[in-house]
């Protein structure tokens, strides 16, 4: 066996259980249902298509951080726990293999639940919106995979770092008020008290980067930026700095998916299962 192993095992797994065909419908009746309601709470069935993507967005930033914790939360927690985690290691694997595996099983189910949802959804987007816009719709599908992917990354850090599932419940949910929201808070804190409770006329650049690696706000300026979809966050200055781009938006995402797990592999090494 082998990570790929792994990977097949963890999602065969998932697809046999019902969270995942809960999440499909979940998100189809998100997409589907916010699609529904636009036109209607706006009184006018002559809604531009991008008004329903804006608000899509506004949505995805709060929401789907949790989609990308909860299915990964206990990817390997849950092993160390039960002792499966030991028995799969048993067998020619290493815990890189383990922790990769697992990583990209549920990736794996994420990527398969949006596309469905996102498919089945278009579908009955193309019909209700007259001047439906495929190729933006799946940026905005893309662009949430690969904020949600984030998320799934910082919860398979976890699951793997931490030596319980309770532990890990408790990270995840102080990585979800931190990063959901309080991180402009916390970065503005920082600010008032380094400055003695004055407030500098222009942002420091530190507060500027540290602003700007909120996921979140990565996001949107990514999308109200580069395709002009939603507007982006005030605290995203375009052009002051050159980490505020497009590549430094991806280097953003890329560092939470990335990171998270090879520091929780390099914690899951030294420890006993």
């Amino acid at each position: 066996m082998s990570w790929r192993a792994i990977a097949r095992n963890d999602l065969r797994g998932a697809l046999a259980t019902r969270g995942v065909w809960a999440l499909t419908a979940g998100l189809l009746a998100l997409f589907a249902g916010l699609g529904y309601a636009v036109p209607r709470l706006a009184g006018s069935s002559d809604v531009p298509f991008s008004v329903y993507l804006e608000l899509l967005v506004t949505v995805v930033v709060p929401l789907f951080p949790l989609v990308g914790l909860v299915l990964g939360y206990r990817a390997v927690a849950a092993g160390r726990d039960s002792g499966t985690a030991a028995l799969a290691l048993s067998l020619p694997n290493s815990r890189r293999d383990l922790v990769l595996g697992k990583f990209l099983g549920r990736a794996g189910a994420l990527a398969g639940a949006l596309a469905v949802a996102g498919l089945l959804g278009g579908g009955y987007l193309f019909v209700g919106y007259g001047d439906f816009a495929a190729g933006d719709y799946a940026i905005v599908l893309l662009s949430t995979f690969g904020y949600t992917l984030a998320f799934l990354g910082i919860a398979i850090g976890l699951s793997a770092g931490l030596a319980s599932v309770r532990r890990v419940i408790s990270a995840t949910f102080g990585v979800y008020a931190l990063l959901a929201m309080l991180w402009r808070t916390v970065v503005d804190v920082m600010m008032l008290v380094l400055f003695r409770f004055r407030r500098p006329m222009e942002s420091p650049t530190w507060v500027e980067f540290a602003r700007f690696v909120e996921p979140g706000t990565s996001l949107q300026y990514l999308l109200g930026t580069e395709f002009d979809i939603g507007t982006a966050p005030p605290e995203a200055v375009v052009g002051t700095e050159p980490f505020v781009s497009t590549a430094g938006t991806v280097t953003v995402l890329l560092a939470w998916t990335v990171v998270p797990v090879v520091l929780g592999y390099v914690r899951l090494k030294r420890s006993e299962l």
